[in-house]
């Protein structure tokens, strides 16, 4: 998942707390086994919504869809309680309510992360055509790696400038390690003649 859409996501234990008496680690088992593999099935979710409603991570996160998931896991009676009773849940509705907006914030990102991959293809393929504010040493590295070949050191016309992939040996402290390898460095020079990019 896209770090702009985890960005978006609240920690699941900060959404599950929003549910008074529940027991957290129970509720976060259940949520997650009921996103992934569909048991308890309280809603019917897209696999794009199962993609977006939890994200399993050192620190699991949950959208608005997932707190959808875990409402109805409450009101299903499927969440282990410390005292009965169902009580409204504001809190949990005013982040369930966010739910559109979270839709419309992954479709932007996605959008964007579209529409780059393709800027990168296009640039990939015909490098004149990339503008010099692009550069960049990832940008370089994807261009040589397919110009040349993956780790080969070299200089290629990007954007109308001549751009480097260079080696640099470990500094000593790194030299003293087994198996120290060299680094690659991306760079070009700019139009007033000053380094950019992987410094040596």
């Amino acid at each position: 998942m896209l770090w702009d859409i985890r960005a978006r996501m609240k920690p699941v234990l900060s959404v599950i707390d929003l549910i008074p008496d529940v027991h957290r680690t129970a509720a976060l088992t259940i949520l997650r086994r009921s996103v992934f593999e569909g048991r308890p099935t309280v809603l019917r979710l897209t696999s794009e919504d199962r993609d977006y409603a939890f994200h399993d991570a050192p620190v699991p996160l949950t959208s608005p869809i997932g707190a959808r998931v875990l409402k109805a896991l409450y009101l299903g009676g499927h969440l282990k309680l410390k005292k009965p009773g169902i009580k409204p849940l504001p809190a949990l509705d005013r982040y369930i309510a966010t739910e559109p907006d979270f839709r419309a914030e992954v479709a932007r990102v996605l959008g964007a992360e579209t529409a780059r991959r393709a800027r990168l293809d296009q640039i990939i393929a015909d490098p004149a055509c990339a503008d010099p504010a692009e550069l960049s040493p990832y940008l370089i590295d994807k261009v040589m790696t397919a110009q040349l070949g993956h780790g080969v050191c070299g200089t290629l016309l990007i954007a109308g400038m001549a751009c480097h992939r260079t080696q640099a040996a470990p500094d000593g402290a790194e030299g003293d390690r087994l198996r120290a390898e060299n680094r690659l460095l991306c760079w070009w020079l700019d139009a007033a003649g000053n380094r950019q990019g992987d410094s040596a």
